[in-house]
């Protein structure tokens, strides 16, 4: 990435902050069709396992 010019840090952060949201509007489905966004392995422990 580094030859392209690209700060990898910023990318990533990017990368980071979509896949944040993502995860916070999955959960907003899932409670919104009566799933338990918060079930062993769904979005809640993923978003968790990221921070």
């Amino acid at each position: 990435m580094a030859g392209y010019g690209v700060d990898l840090d910023l990318d990533l952060d990017v990368i980071r902050a979509w896949w944040s949201l993502r995860s916070l509007l999955a959960i907003r489905w899932l409670a919104e069709h009566g799933f338990d966004p918060s079930a062993p392995g769904c979005e809640v422990d993923v978003l968790r396992a990221r921070m």
